[in-house]
């Protein structure tokens, strides 16, 4: 891994929303997803709510952090920002027509959209290692 400028680690790191809802869950699957295609590390985002140092560390030292919320209760980016961390990637599941209980699921065909959408800011997000103000 490279260092950026800023002294981050250039990791990026997926956080997301794995609530009971249908829409917690297409959240989850989709941030599984995009770890299995490269696009960045899943992250315990209930780690950062209990404070556990070592991961507050490690997510403080991220290049990109992605935020991806099953609803717009926002409860994954208000945890990282709680913690002080930037958000530099939201995804918010409802947004992109994703019903929080659907009568039909579809759950192959909506991780895909969000798996999609978030590569897509993704590629326009500041490369890792790119300074931010607030670091």
């Amino acid at each position: 891994m490279t260092t950026g400028c800023c002294g981050g680690n250039g990791e990026t790191l997926i956080f997301t929303c794995a609530g009971a809802a249908y829409a917690g869950q297409v959240a989850n699957r989709s941030a599984v997803q995009l770890m299995e295609h490269g696009a960045g590390n899943l992250f315990c985002t209930a780690a950062l709510a209990a404070g556990i140092d070592q991961k507050l560390d490690r997510a403080r030292q991220a290049a990109r952090r992605v935020a991806i919320d099953g609803c717009e209760d926002h409860c994954t980016r208000k945890v990282l920002e709680k913690a002080q961390l930037t958000v530099d990637v939201h995804v918010v599941l409802t947004d992109l027509g994703i019903e929080k209980k659907p009568a039909r699921p579809r759950m192959i065909d909506d991780a895909r959209k969000v798996v999609e959408s978030v590569k897509a800011k993704l590629d326009a997000a500041p490369p890792a290692g790119t300074c931010r103000g607030g670091r």
